[in-house]
C-alpha cells in the first residue's frame, strides 16, 4: 500500500553549495554522509546526493507548501536569492505572484537549475 511521499533524490554536481542554498531558503537539515545532505520536507526528506549536472529544460517543478509565503519570500529575498515566475524567468519579482486560480507563489532555481516553487493557497482554491 502507497502511504505517501518518502523522499526526493537530487543530483547535484556540488552537494556543499547545494546544502548552503536549501539551508539559505529555509529547509531544515536532518543529517549528512559523505558527500550526501538530507533535508525534511514535511513529512518528507529531500536528499542532495552527489553526481548532477543542470537540469534539462521540461524537468520537473517541485512545488512546497507554506502557510507564510510572504515571510519565507522575504527570508530568501534577505538571504540574497532571486525569486522568480516561471512564466518570465528573467524578471527578479518584488512579491509572490498570484494564479489565476488563486494560489500565490513565487519560485527559486538551485545550484544545479531545479526549479522550486514555494506555494499558498488561498481558502477558495
Amino acid at each position: 500500500m502507497i502511504t505517501g511521499l518518502h523522499h526526493i533524490v537530487l543530483f547535484c554536481s556540488d552537494t556543499a553549495k547545494s546544502k548552503d542554498w536549501y539551508e539559505q531558503v529555509g529547509f531544515a537539515y536532518k543529517r549528512g554522509y559523505e558527500g550526501m545532505h538530507w533535508f525534511a520536507l514535511g513529512h518528507s526528506e529531500i536528499m542532495l546526493h552527489p553526481g548532477g549536472g543542470k537540469q534539462d529544460e521540461g524537468a520537473p517543478t517541485i512545488h512546497v507548501a507554506t502557510t507564510a509565503l510572504d515571510e519565507l519570500f522575504a527570508r530568501v529575498k534577505q538571504a540574497g536569492l532571486q525569486p522568480l515566475d516561471h512564466q518570465q524567468p528573467e524578471v527578479s519579482l518584488d512579491a509572490p505572484v498570484v494564479r489565476p486560480w488563486g494560489y500565490r507563489e513565487f519560485e527559486l532555481q538551485d545550484p544545479d537549475g531545479q526549479w522550486w516553487a514555494f506555494t499558498e493557497a488561498s481558502a477558495d482554491a
